[in-house]
């Protein structure tokens, strides 16, 4: 795969839409013609008329306009990140598994007890390999929540937009912790350790700050004092501040999963109406892959007191 390879699926996407757009305005041009001289403006409602003939048809073709444009929009995505995301992925990453088609598991994410999937789960864009020797694996992930009003009338509310990260270590951990940053919402109160039955409490650490910063669970806070000394809650906060404290750490078994509520996609291309700038898709996919490995270089995921 060649940048000039993906800069052509660009263009022959931004060709197609622009041919969409031209089949749309002569459409409607002509619509606004024939409810005009047959009569339209002798109506009281002729312009709310003639805006409804324009959304009806607008609509109708978008969404024809959707089915025609998928394949062109598909080679432009699948050759964008194979060339960037893939290649950028492998500069950093050992046993680099990469496949945007995927995506995490929603019943991983529940099983662990930290936070409500809600009724509609997506994810996409699984990378997995090893940083560090830390083995790890993330996806981006959209949950929403589907709400019915009194008349009937259903909404999708997101409640968590984001990434979610495991990091696996050889240790196991002997008890489960959970850190809910207090930006983070879509957190579940947690019930028992799925993995020993025991139940979750709500404690407090000897830092008032980092206690005003987190709402932080654990089956027994004698265990959860031996993982957080005071220069771990350190790393945990700065890094959390500079995610402004929308994300949630949770240590269960021999994981630590982070999900990262910033209500951003990861990886994505830009749109297609502007040439390719090379260096610029560079450097936004080294951000996306740098808050991935921040975790591990700030928080020492490789050191002693993760491994055996």
């Amino acid at each position: 795969m060649t940048f000039a390879e993906v800069e052509s699926a660009r263009k022959a996407y931004h060709e197609k839409i622009k041919q969409e757009w031209t089949v749309f305005g002569v459409i409607a041009g002509i619509a606004a013609i024939i409810y005009l001289v047959t009569g339209g403006l002798s109506s009281p409602l002729s312009l709310f008329g003639l805006l409804f003939i324009l959304f009806f048809f607008g609509t109708f073709y978008l969404i024809i306009s959707y089915f025609l444009n998928r394949k062109v929009a598909t080679a432009y995505k699948e050759t964008y990140k194979s060339y960037f995301v893939a290649r950028n992925l492998s500069l950093i990453f050992s046993d680099l598994r990469y496949d945007h088609t995927l995506g995490l598991s929603e019943a991983v994410l529940r099983s662990t007890g930290m936070i409500n999937t809600g009724d509609v789960y997506h994810s996409n864009d699984f990378a997995s390999g090893r940083y560090k020797d830390v083995a790890f694996s993330q996806a981006d992930v959209h949950i929403q929540e589907e709400h019915t009003d009194s008349d009937g009338n259903t909404t999708y509310v997101t409640i968590f937009r984001g990434k979610f990260m495991i990091f696996e270590f050889p240790k196991k951990f002997s008890f489960k912790l959970e850190l809910v940053g207090k930006k983070f919402h879509a957190y579940r109160v947690p019930g028992k350790n799925p993995a020993t039955g025991r139940k979750m409490q709500k404690i407090s650490t000897e830092s008032g700050e980092f206690n005003k910063s987190f709402r932080i669970f654990a089956e027994d806070g004698f265990e959860a004092f031996y993982l957080l000394d005071p220069a771990f809650m350190i790393k945990i906060q700065d890094i959390s501040s500079a995610h402004d404290y929308k994300n949630i750490f949770c240590f269960i078994e021999n994981r630590l999963i982070i999900g990262l509520n910033d209500g951003k996609d990861s990886f994505e291309p830009p749109k297609a109406t502007k040439s390719l700038d090379e260096a610029v898709e560079n450097a936004k996919i080294a951000s996306d892959i740098k808050t991935i490995t921040d975790f591990v270089d700030q928080l020492s995921l490789n050191r002693k007191l993760f491994s055996k």
